[in-house]
């Protein structure tokens, strides 16, 4: 039975949440796809169909569903040929770059572009979600500021989400406000990058219809900036992914590192966060340098040398027992022969391979 046809036939009516969902296509080694959101708008205001994408790098698996605001119920599974020369959206892999994004948008005077810019990096929102930011989300009504975003909700899950406010946040703020001259406290109510067109919708529908109208307008404005500098494969998505890249770089042999990261993105599973923060990608783009380096060296006729130490990671408390064993060990055998020496050695080490920890 093909792969769809069985996923079909075990979906086909049932409820699940997005996590379930995640879950048994993660089995089936298919990753949700992280596209742009109006790509990916799988909901039109229309309609409850819903599509969920998953892909596992050469085609993807399309989830029809109907989706009631909380949960879907399959009712078509099919699969998806990727298409020839399509390209998935990357991180700003280098701080030049995103320097280069800064100050094209400054220089060119294009201050909500830079604050959009700034606040997808540095909230690692959906290019709709950061829209939609209000003035009230950041500031009490008596103008104290907040430590954490906690008003915003988001659309793609319907769920609220908590963000902690970093004071680099404010800064940016703070410099649009100086800049275009606003008094955040007399616009409270209103979002931080308002449109005509969101001033004036009166329903739900209009509104999301002004976000998209409003995304479209700041996609073109960001392909313009990357195109000016160079730059392939950058859309809104990228903002967001450059967070996870960022933060994975930082803290990467932090062993909480990917799950504070999937709690934040909202993923179901860690592979999806590496994928989309794009580790893989520049493991794999190491692993072409790393061969062709060995390569070269072959040809210079030098021997290759592979440097590659692994780290291991051990809760403190599990590194303190092991060193004490060590040393309690040594003590205990300070006059044994080799081969006692290497076969504790060796049982030293498989405590720490009990031990470790993955991430």
């Amino acid at each position: 039975m093909k792969l769809v046809d069985k996923l079909e036939k075990k979906m086909n009516g049932n409820v699940y949440t997005n996590e379930e969902l995640d879950q048994i296509m993660e089995k089936e080694k298919f990753y949700p796809v992280e596209t742009e959101d109006d790509e990916n708008d799988i909901q039109d205001s229309d309609s409850t169909e819903n599509i969920l994408k998953y892909t596992n790098g050469k085609s993807e698996i399309w989830i029809k569903s109907i989706f009631d605001g909380e949960c879907y119920i399959p009712f078509k599974v099919v699969r998806s040929t990727k298409k020839s020369g399509t390209t998935l959206v990357r991180p700003f892999y280098k701080t030049s770059e995103i320097k280069d994004m800064m100050d094209y948008f400054r220089d060119n005077s294009k201050n909500k572009e830079f604050l959009v810019f700034m606040l997808g990096i540095l909230l690692a929102r959906r290019i709709g979600d950061t829209l939609s930011l209000k003035w009230s989300d950041f500031y009490y009504e008596n103008g104290k500021k907040k430590d954490i975003l906690d008003t915003l909700i988001e659309q793609k899950t319907d769920k609220v989400i908590k963000i902690t406010v970093s004071q680099t946040v404010w800064k940016y703020l703070e410099w649009y406000c100086d800049t275009e001259k606003i008094n955040p406290m007399e616009h409270l109510k209103e979002d931080i990058l308002n449109t005509d067109l969101k001033i004036d919708a009166r329903t739900k529908e209009e509104y999301e219809k002004a976000i998209k109208k409003q995304a479209a307008s700041f996609r073109y404005e960001l392909k313009k900036a990357a195109d000016f500098n160079g730059l392939k494969d950058i859309s809104t998505h990228s903002m967001r992914k450059t967070f996870g890249y960022i933060m994975h770089e930082i803290n990467q042999f932090d062993p909480d590192c990917l799950d504070v990261l999937q709690t934040i993105l909202g993923h179901a599973n860690k592979e999806t966060t590496k994928r989309y923060s794009g580790i893989f990608a520049q493991k794999g783009a190491k692993a072409f340098n790393d061969v062709g380096k060995y390569i070269e060296e072959i040809d210079a006729g030098i021997s290759p040398v592979i440097d590659n130490i692994p780290v291991i990671a051990l809760k403190t408390n599990d590194l303190r027992d092991i060193i004490l064993e060590a040393f309690s060990t040594g003590r205990a055998n300070s006059e044994c022969n080799t081969e006692t020496g290497m076969k504790i050695l060796s049982d030293l080490m498989q405590r720490v391979e009990e031990k470790r920890l993955s991430w």
